[in-house]
């Protein structure tokens, strides 16, 4: 169900509330939306409440803010988990959403039971600031139109770009209709961002999954990544897929969330996927 939620650090935001059950609360990365979860809440939907929404900033909620900050994710987040379940909820953060749960953990790591990393790091890699940074550049000169064409081959898989074409040009063109001004915003966010300082913090269980053709969260940074991290945490590499599992693998994507929340239910040890 999509809904108006009350916040304290803007207008009102539009959230996506799905299903019953313990929470988990979805961030998306840049130029997305709470629709990369909309496969995810379907699935998870009966044991599960799955919570999203477009960053403050992006999307339906462009205009809530002056402007897009990661902090004001971080804050609408907070604010969403007190609201959704007296129980502490699981977190889950796409690329530039990685970033923002882990900053949310540090604020309130007594309302987190597990962190979900799905392509997303710590901080942004040098090279993909670099590419990230020469995107501001072409969009002052041209816009967003073709911005989209650009980006396909770094966030897909070959197989997905060979293989479905239609789709990629409909994702494409979602991108594109991103609000100039706000993607710009998200890009100087996310080159600026770190949450390095954070990893050697986190107290709870973690799952990271990320594509074996993604350039943004590779699987050799990923394991890097993931080896900082004091508790329990798990790694998997799914084969032809880039930055974009959801669309690119949703059905395993869909088994490996619901398989690790459940691990977190039950006293068995979650063993699913390559484990690093």
């Amino acid at each position: 169900m999509r809904k108006l939620v009350a916040w304290q650090g803007g207008s009102p935001l539009v959230v996506d509330d799905v299903g019953t059950g313990v929470g988990l609360v979805c961030l998306h990365g840049l130029g997305g939306g709470s629709y990369f979860f909309a496969g995810l809440a379907r699935a998870l939907g009966v044991s599960r409440r799955v919570i999203s929404f477009d960053m403050p900033g992006t999307g339906f909620n462009v205009d809530v803010v002056e402007s897009f900050s990661i902090d004001a994710s971080v804050n609408a987040t907070i604010e969403l988990i007190d609201q959704v379940s007296p129980e502490p909820v699981s977190l889950l953060g796409h690329s530039m959403g990685a970033i923002a749960v882990l900053k949310s953990y540090a604020l309130r790591p007594d309302k987190v039971n597990s962190l979900i990393f799905l392509g997303g790091l710590p901080q942004p890699i040098e090279a993909i600031k670099k590419k990230l940074t020469d995107r501001i550049e072409k969009i002052a000169r041209v816009g967003m139109t073709g911005i989209g064409e650009e980006v396909m081959p770094g966030i897909f898989a070959e197989k997905t770009m060979s293989e479905r074409g239609q789709f990629v040009c409909t994702y494409q063109r979602l991108l594109e209709m991103n609000s100039e001004e706000s993607y710009v915003q998200s890009i100087q966010e996310l080159v600026e961002a770190s949450a390095e300082e954070i990893v050697s913090t986190v107290q709870v269980p973690c799952l990271a999954i990320t594509g074996e053709e993604d350039l943004y969260a590779s699987p050799f940074d990923m394991a890097a990544f993931i080896e900082k991290i004091p508790s329990e945490s798990n790694l998997e590499i799914v084969e032809d897929c880039g930055h974009m599992i959801f669309y690119e693998a949703p059905n395993r994507f869909h088994e490996s969330v619901d398989n690790f929340l459940h691990s977190l239910d039950s006293d068995w040890e979650y063993t699913y996927g390559d484990d690093a």
